[in-house]
């Protein structure tokens, strides 16, 4: 049995922009799915961040401000029982499954610190599993868009309530699943499944900064490190 046949844990969230360096969490999404597609929501809930709400959000989530001063909670309540959620997964040995970690991972380490909250654990022993990283590994080529909705949709993966963290999760388990059942060279645990996708994202990144600079782009060359660094113009 690998990763993708065992338990699973998944990790979202919404947030009031794109930069893990500045953004502010404005809902927190951790649910543990089992293998027979049972889930179990371990922390699902909205958060006050405090500052203004961008109308653009709102638009994309259905969040509003109102929803946040109703039933968001303390940012540092929240993040705390999302942290102890976390470390017991780890200790678990629970792998979570996160799309685009160097977004959701970044963001969250930098929520933490900035309420003097306990920091992350590492990467490993947390093993984190990024269905973008590795469809782009597996399907290098394929043309088209990697958001969550396209790699669902080419993936036959139902996405119901995009942009929300409950939806969001389902559709990245399903996505997860599915690609690591189709593809056996993922059948990895722990340390190599990480190192694979560290591999493969440096890969990804080398090439894609190659292009920028054949076209001669004017978009800053991509630097970040997975899964614990993030260009804000990746979002």
């Amino acid at each position: 049995m690998f990763w993708h046949d065992s338990s699973l844990a998944v990790f979202d969230l919404e947030a009031t922009g794109v930069d893990p360096r500045t953004a502010r969490i404005i809902e927190v999404g951790l649910f543990r799915f089992e293998t027979d597609g049972a889930s179990v929501p371990l922390v699902n809930r909205l958060i006050n961040p405090g500052v203004t709400l961008p109308t653009r959000i709102t638009a994309l989530t259905g969040i509003r401000p109102d929803d946040l001063v109703a039933t968001g909670g303390d940012p540092a309540e929240v993040l705390s029982a999302t942290h102890a959620e976390i470390v017991a997964l780890v200790e678990g040995g629970v792998p979570i499954v996160i799309y685009n970690a160097m977004y959701d991972w970044p963001l969250l380490a930098a929520e933490l610190a900035r309420h003097r909250l306990a920091a992350l654990p590492d990467v490993p022993p947390a093993i984190l599993i990024d269905p973008l990283v590795l469809d782009r590994h597996v399907d290098r080529y394929r043309k088209g868009k990697r958001t969550l909705a396209a790699v669902a949709a080419h993936y036959g993966v139902s996405l119901d309530g995009s942009h929300r963290a409950a939806g969001d999760a389902a559709a990245t388990v399903a996505v997860a699943r599915q690609i690591g059942g189709a593809y056996p060279e993922l059948h990895l645990d722990g340390p190599d499944i990480h190192t694979l996708q560290v591999d493969a994202h440096n890969r990804w990144q080398a090439s894609f900064n190659e292009y920028l600079v054949e076209t001669a782009s004017a978009r800053p060359l991509l630097t970040g490190v997975w899964p614990t660094g993030c260009d804000a113009s990746q979002g």
